[in-house]
């Protein structure tokens, strides 16, 4: 059975959720998930829903996720199909629908789903799907050389300033 990953493993799709979109975007670091995933980072509609419902709320600069779909820097994920919202909607009984939607994708279509809410990682383990968050991204751009490991603790703070609830406080202490 498929669970938490100790770093992002090498997935063909990753189905990135708002959260950790917004983690990156609104640390000023979104540009690490682009160079990191490219076009494997999917961000399908129902989340590009959240990130506009971001955008209106105050948050300019979630834009760049838009922009990042629209120049194909990264991906937008197809519509879900007619069975695909079947699984969908059982998830929406306890998930928002960025979540839902990552999840059926990965399931369905094969991938890693990349979200950092319980009960979405909750949901991914009893259903065999393989997920990673903010964490684990930070963790694997260290091992790789993206980041030094000061880096990703002064990033993870800047993310923390801006509103993450992060279940630690330094990255390097995890390497």
């Amino acid at each position: 059975m498929a669970t938490k990953t100790s770093g992002v493993p090498e997935a063909a799709l990753y189905y990135f959720d708002t959260i950790v979109l917004s983690n990156f975007a609104l640390s000023g670091r979104f540009d690490l998930l682009i160079d990191r995933y490219g076009p494997r980072a999917q961000i399908t509609p129902e989340v590009l829903d959240e990130v506009s419902d971001g955008i209106v709320a105050g948050h300019r600069e979630l834009k760049q996720i838009e922009a990042a779909v629209e120049k194909g820097a990264c991906s937008a994920a197809p519509p879900l199909t007619i069975a695909e919202r079947t699984i969908y909607r059982d998830l929406l009984g306890t998930l928002g629908s960025g979540e839902a939607s990552c999840i059926t994708c990965a399931q369905c279509r094969g991938g890693l789903v990349v979200t950092d809410d319980r009960a979405a990682r909750n949901c991914c383990s009893e259903r065999g799907v393989l997920f990673t968050g903010t964490i684990g991204i930070l963790k694997i751009c260290c091992r790789e050389g993206i980041l030094a490991p000061r880096e990703a603790d002064v990033l993870l703070q800047n993310m923390i300033n801006a509103g993450y609830f992060s279940p630690v406080d330094q990255i390097s202490v995890l390497l």
